[in-house]
């Protein structure tokens, strides 16, 4: 079952987006997450395989450096910026794309899906291209949750350190996030000060049981993990 938690502008763009709640959790395949309830945006009128292509996705992923189109400029120009590019595959999307699109908007039946669940928001796109008085009670709900925020430097995105991890790409990222005071998570092969691996590289265990990547609300050290596709 999919629940359609908002429909409307994209606090980035103005596109129209839908944000979307997977219920359906048992015997979940993700091997890192575990059953968690899955919630991500999607444009309302563009194809999730046609978004990517042609840069519509910047409604829901903003300046992310992971899009494809952004990523595979960034590396041409030598930036320094992950070894892999957004690893959702998109042709998976197009089923929920289609049952969103014909779905209202239940709002209260999302609290009630979303409440005292463990729930992996940005499951695909950036939550913050939600306006916070969407997001921000759906996030409250919960159990525990995982949250990356890419558009982390955005003024307007800085209430969401208390959530979210700041998804960085390197050491300079990682300290200009701190001075804003954002808890990181980086790609990376080695650890710096204040730095562990994400528990699921080194033991195995789910994200889940985990709850390490919910930002400042729980204090702990930053993450890292290897780059994976």
């Amino acid at each position: 079952m999919t629940v359609k938690a908002y429909e409307g502008p994209s606090t980035v763009n103005g596109d129209n987006i839908m944000l979307g709640i997977g219920c359906e959790v048992k015997g979940s395949r993700n091997t890192k997450t575990g059953p968690m309830v899955q919630v991500g945006t999607m444009l309302r009128d563009v194809h999730p395989v046609e978004a990517v292509n042609n840069g519509a996705d910047e409604a829901i992923c903003g300046g992310c450096p992971l899009r494809p189109t952004i990523h595979a400029e960034m590396k041409a120009e030598g930036t320094e910026v992950s070894e892999f590019p957004c690893y959702v595959k998109k042709y998976y999307k197009v089923a929920q794309w289609k049952a969103l699109k014909a779905a209202s908007v239940d709002y209260d039946n999302a609290l009630d899906v979303l409440a005292g669940r463990s729930v992996r928001f940005g499951e695909y796109g950036n939550l913050s291209s939600v306006p916070r008085e969407v997001s921000e009670p759906l996030l409250k709900v919960t159990k525990n949750h995982t949250l990356y925020e890419h558009d982390w430097r955005n003024p307007e995105n800085q209430w969401l350190a208390l959530y979210a991890m700041a998804s960085v790409h390197s050491i300079e990222e990682r300290e200009e996030a701190h001075s804003m005071g954002w808890r990181t998570f980086r790609t990376g092969n080695s650890l710096e000060s204040g730095e562990v691996f994400c528990p699921n590289y080194t033991h195995k265990i789910q994200c889940i049981d985990c709850n390490l990547c919910s930002g400042n609300s729980c204090g702990a050290k930053d993450i890292v993990n290897p780059p994976h596709k």
